[in-house]
């Protein structure tokens, strides 16, 4: 991995609503900018995509990987005891994964995080602060 970079346009609601943590061939790794959450968006970068049967044969397999390292990483870091995996495309049309930290204290548990009141960001330290972890507990290089 690499630091963020744009290897493929970004929608930009993502743009404004996230934070980028990494950059690979194959995928933006960025953190969901509402603190109330631990919340990583994945964002593959093959053009094209816009559902989960558009990928080409076997083109799922690292991803499902990768996602499943975002949920370890999450939970390796303490902010949450579990995690819901999700791809919604009414909104963003543009293939995104959201791995979304909850637990049982949490804003709107056992509810959706989607649509539950405003956002509250992240201040820059914070943020910071919340991406180093990330990224040491993911495990990869960056």
């Amino acid at each position: 991995m690499t630091t963020p970079s744009k290897t493929r346009t970004l929608d930009s609601r993502l743009e404004k609503d996230t934070i980028p943590i990494a950059s690979s061939d194959a995928w933006q790794t960025r953190l969901m900018n509402d603190s109330r959450w631990p919340w990583i968006i994945v964002v593959p970068v093959l053009p094209g995509i816009s559902d989960i049967d558009d990928y080409p044969p076997g083109g799922l397999g690292p991803l499902v990987n990768y996602l499943s390292e975002i949920s370890a990483a999450l939970k390796e870091m303490g902010v949450c005891t579990s995690t819901n995996v999700a791809t919604l495309g009414n909104v963003v049309t543009q293939m995104h994964w959201h791995v979304v930290g909850r637990r049982e204290d949490d804003a709107n548990w056992p509810g959706p995080v989607w649509g539950f009141e405003t956002a509250l960001p992240y201040g820059k330290e914070e943020a910071e602060t919340f991406i180093d972890s990330f990224r040491k507990a993911l495990h990869v290089p960056f």
